[in-house]
Parts: C-alpha cells; sequence; structure tokens
C-alpha cells in the first residue's frame, strides 16, 4: 500500500508539503500541487477519510513523547498529564522513541497530518528542524516536560537541576563527608550537565578535591547504578558518599553494596534523585531529591492547552523540589569526618 513518505520521494518534497497540497491544495503553488497530485496517482495513494477530516478540524488529541517507555519517572509524569487532558475532553496517544531521532520524527508528523493538535516531549533530544520553521519560529504547538533545551525558547515545565544538585552534595559536606562520588547521566543532556556543574560547584565551594574517576555518566538506569558502584567501590581509595542523579542507578548501587559488605549508610551513603515510589520501599530506605514528577505532568498540559487555545504561555516554568532524608544516609566515622567550620 503506498504511503505519502512514495509521494513526497517521487514529487521530490516532504511529507509535510504532500499533506498541505493533499488536504489543502490552495495553500501551496499550483506547480508544486501539480507535482504531488501525479505523484500520488502514479503510486497509486488515496489519503485516508479520518485524516482528512481531522485536518479540517481539531483531533482532541495529544501526542506524549517518552525517551524510555520503561522509566518509572516517565510514567508518573504521564499521569499528571492524562489527568488534566482528560478532564479537557483530549485523549493521549503515548509514543515511545527508544531514544531514536527517527522514531521521534515519526511523532512529529501526525502533527503534520492532523492526527493529534499538538505534542508534549518528555525529551529534548528533538532535532531543531522538527520545531523551528526558516523563520525561527516554533512551527507546532509543543511543551517539553521536565527536560529542556539549551539554546531554543520552547516553552518548559522542569526543576532546577543546578540548585536541586548542590542541595544533595551539600547535605553530605555538613554531615563531614568529603570523598563524594557522582553518578550521573550523559552530560551532553543540559539537565545532566546541570546536576554535575551543581556537584562540581558545590565541592570547589568548600574547596574539596574534584576526581575525574569520582564522576562516571551512565543511563542511569539499576544496572548501570549496579556497575558503576562496584567501579568505584572498588578503587583504592573509595568514596565515602555517592550522589546518583537517579533513584534507579542509587538502588544499584545499594545492591552492589549489599554484595560486597559494604554497610550502607554506616561505611558508604547513598543519595537519589526523583523519589521515586520503589526509593521508599528498598532497604535501606533512600534518602532522595524529591522532584514533583505528577505536577510537571499537570503544568506541561497547562501549558498545552494555553497554547492551543491561543493564548501566549509562560515560556519557562520551574517547580521546587525537596531534600528527602531517610536511611541511606549518615555521616561517616568521626576520625574521616570533615571538619566543616560554619
Amino acid at each position: 500500500m503506498a504511503t505519502v513518505k512514495d509521494v513526497a520521494r517521487l514529487a521530490g518534497v516532504s511529507t509535510a508539503t504532500v499533506s498541505r497540497a493533499l488536504a489543502n491544495p490552495e495553500i501551496v503553488s499550483p506547480s508544486t500541487r501539480e507535482k504531488v497530485e501525479k505523484a500520488a496517482l502514479e503510486v497509486g495513494y488515496s489519503p485516508n477519510g479520518l485524516a482528512r477530516s481531522l485536518r479540517k478540524s481539531e483531533s482532541k488529541t495529544i501526542v506524549v513523547i517518552l525517551p524510555n517507555i520503561d522509566s518509572t519517572f516517565f510514567s508518573d509524569v504521564v499521569h499528571g498529564i492524562e489527568a488534566l487532558a482528560h478532564k479537557h475532553g483530549y485523549k493521549l496517544l503515548i509514543g515511545d522513541a527508544g531514544n531514536e531521532s527517527s522514531r521521534i520524527k515519526s511523532y512529529f508528523e501526525l502533527f503534520e497530518s492532523k492526527l493529534v493538535d499538538g505534542v508534549l516531549s518528555l525529551s529534548s533530544d528533538i532535532p531543531e528542524s522538527m520545531i523551528i520553521n526558516a523563520q525561527g519560529e516554533i512551527r507546532l504547538p509543543i511543551v517539553i516536560a521536565g527536560e529542556y533545551f539549551s539554546d531554543i525558547a520552547v516553552p518548559t515545565v522542569h526543576i532546577d537541576n543546578h540548585y536541586s544538585a548542590k542541595k544533595g552534595v551539600e547535605y553530605l559536606i555538613m554531615m563531614g563527608h568529603h570523598k563524594i562520588a557522582c553518578i550521573t547521566g550523559k552530560v551532553e543532556n543540559p539537565v545532566f550537565d546541570a546536576r554535575t556543574n551543581g556537584y562540581k560547584e558545590t565541592m570547589k565551594k568548600w574547596k574539596l578535591p574534584i576526581t575525574d574517576h569520582y564522576i562516571l555518566e551512565s543511563d542511569l538506569s539499576f544496572i548501570a547504578g549496579y556497575n558503576l558502584g562496584k567501579q568505584l567501590l572498588s578503587l583504592q581509595n573509595p568514596p565515602s558518599a555517592i550522589v546518583c542523579h537517579s533513584d534507579e542507578a542509587a538502588i544499584g548501587v545499594l545492591k552492589i553494596a549489599r554484595e560486597m559488605q559494604v554497610t550502607v549508610p554506616s561505611e558508604l551513603s547513598v543519595i537519589g534523585f526523583d523519589n521515586l515510589a520503589l526509593s521508599e520501599y528498598c532497604v535501606p530506605e533512600l534518602t532522595t531529591i524529591h522532584q514533583p514528577r505528577q505536577l510537571i505532568g499537570e503544568t506541561s498540559m497547562k501549558l498545552l492547552l494555553e497554547i492551543l487555545s491561543g493564548k501566549k504561555p509562560n515560556p519557562e516554568m520551574t517547580l521546587p523540589t525537596q531534600l528527602i532524608v531517610r536511611e541511606s544516609s549518615c555521616p561517616p566515622p568521626i576520625e574521616q569526618r570533615l571538619q566543616v567550620d560554619l
């Protein structure tokens, strides 16, 4: 069965141009319209009737793009989105991008075909060309939830990652820790770049050494925390505390610490990030930075609704975080403590 891509390839235009030429021929040039119609006839393409009708009206559907559908963090944000969407009569399409730009592109094409009214993305790993047109303007109703771009002014809802990371590290220093390691995400992502900088700035503020082999990048999964925790605890001079930029990685560290017979928290303090439900039920219960995931979802959906109604939304909303102290952290032994002069 022929597709829009087949028509676009033969006509030498984009799929968006094909959609416009067939749905709203009056807005494209006669020569382009003729090329598209000829190509459609040649490949035997017939636009779907439902899609064609949706091009003329609201679909009352939003596509939510997730970087990884397996993540508990993202599912909590989606709960917040869905609650407000349902209240306003919108349905959600959930798209698992699998961290692949080609899959992300396929979800943006739903907007081009008018099958969805807007996009809520929980990932900032999106090519700029999908969001910004040739005039440098945002080309579709879109809000980024939980992440953000460092160089594109797209409406976003997120936390202060830099400050939140500093808060966790400073808590450890106040207890006397000075050998503090950091397991973070890929620093090309603005979120984890901010968290890593927060860690480094706090260490510098208290004149503590920043050691390269104490800062490790990963995908912040359970297995990443397990493997990198083993790497850190196997060092000749292991850390007395490990800050993880996800709860999943922190729980991985707890597992390898048990296996290596390193007692948490008396021999090793561990801090996570997000305050997932699991963090309260692991052993020991995890000290973590609470991120208001459901509120991020609700607020991002509210911004998108404002955009769809023709309003100019707040371009950036920063929500508060909170340090949740549980059983996985405590001061190091007295002889190992940093003497903090307040």
